[in-house]
C-alpha cells in the first residue's frame, strides 16, 4: 500500500511539469482560425480532464484497501476528471483590456494560467500573440 502510494504520488508529480509546459508553450503558438476564447477554453478543460483522470485514478488505486484498487482507481478516475476539467476550464479567459492599454480592434486580452496578454487575428486569418503584455 505504501510503495502504491508512493508512485502515485511520483507520477503526480511527473504530470505536473508536462502540463505546466504545455501551457506556457500555448502562449508562443497560434490559436486557430476559430474564436480563440472558445477554442482555447475547451482545449485546456480538455488537458485538465486527461490529467485529473489519470492522477485521480492512480490515487484512488492507491488509497483504495487491497481487494478494491480497481473500484479505487475508477472512482478516483471520475473524481479526477471532474476536477480537472474544471480546474482547466478555468485556466484561460478573455477578458477586458486593463486601464494602461488601449484596445485594438481584431485583437482580444486573455488570461491564461494567471498571465494576460493580447492576441491578434493576423493578415492569414489565424490568431497569434501580439507581444503586448
Amino acid at each position: 500500500m505504501r510503495n502504491l502510494l508512493v508512485a502515485a504520488v511520483a507520477a503526480a508529480l511527473a504530470v505536473q511539469p508536462m502540463v505546466v509546459a504545455t501551457s506556457a508553450q500555448a502562449r508562443d503558438s497560434d490559436y486557430g482560425r476559430g474564436d480563440p476564447c472558445t477554442t482555447a477554453k475547451h482545449k485546456s478543460a480538455d488537458r485538465g480532464t486527461t490529467t485529473g483522470a489519470v492522477v485521480g485514478a492512480l490515487a484512488g488505486a492507491a488509497i483504495a484497501g487491497k481487494g478494491d484498487r480497481a473500484k479505487g482507481a475508477l472512482v478516483g478516475g471520475a473524481v479526477g476528471a471532474v476536477a480537472g476539467h474544471q480546474i482547466g476550464l478555468h485556466n484561460f479567459d478573455c477578458t477586458r483590456y486593463p486601464r494602461r492599454i488601449s484596445a485594438r480592434a481584431n485583437c482580444h486580452w486573455i488570461v491564461e494560467n494567471g498571465r494576460s496578454f493580447e492576441i491578434c487575428r493576423q493578415r492569414d486569418g489565424v490568431w497569434r500573440p501580439s507581444g503586448r503584455a
